[in-house]
């Protein structure tokens, strides 16, 4: 999983100050390349910051621990692949909810295809921030999403928990597998599931 990590790009954080920004990808791929050679247990903070150059302090301006720089590196790789997938300005519709569920369990698929056994142990860890990052993508297409005379009989913030612990679970479950079907007949088969269910709740979507 983290060979492919490598290629993230990595997304614009708060602060425009360029030197942030460097700083952060110099810790991310210095975390990186020790998890190819080392393993995650085997990383201290120490290793990180020699490895990218810069000291302890530096380094917890910008993380809290290990944890919360592989946070990082799996929400922004998360992002580029549902980014890869989606148009530029997506909005609530069965066309979206397909390529963001393709974006889950093609992520997830590839991660426990790579993942070596004794890295499950922050399986958790990924997963919550995939689960999280559903959540906030659904929630926002929900938010923006205004059907004139109609109301929605469920909050956005119900629907996005419900349609992404569906989406997210079912892809976890088959990625830990043997992974058949294959994940495009899965996407069609939680869509088919999502949609028939979402249309009663919210007017906006509608049949491709």
């Amino acid at each position: 999983m983290m060979e492919s990590v490598g290629k993230v790009m990595v997304t614009p954080v708060k602060s425009v100050d360029p030197r942030v920004k460097r700083t952060r990808k110099l810790l991310q791929q210095a975390f990186i390349e020790l998890f190819q050679e080392k393993g995650f247990t085997s990383i201290s903070i120490q290793d990180i910051t020699e490895r990218a150059t810069v000291n302890r302090a530096t380094f917890y301006a910008h993380f809290a621990d290990k944890y919360d720089l592989l946070d990082s590196i799996i929400r922004e790789q998360f992002q580029q692949v549902v980014g890869s997938l989606l148009p530029p300005s997506p909005r609530w519709g069965v066309r979206s909810l397909r390529m963001l569920t393709a974006a889950v369990f093609d992520f997830l698929g590839e991660f426990h295809r790579d993942c070596k056994p004794s890295d499950t142990q922050f399986d958790p860890l990924i997963e919550r921030a995939v689960q999280q990052e559903i959540y906030a993508i659904l929630t926002t297409w929900l938010k923006q999403e205004r059907v004139p005379g109609a109301g929605r009989r469920v909050p956005a913030e119900t629907m996005a928990g419900v349609l992404s612990w569906a989406i997210f679970g079912t892809a976890v479950q088959w990625s830990r597998g043997a992974r058949t079907p294959s994940a495009e007949e899965m996407t069609n088969q939680v869509l088919l599931v999502l949609t028939e269910g979402a249309a009663r709740l919210t007017p906006g979507l509608l049949p491709e």
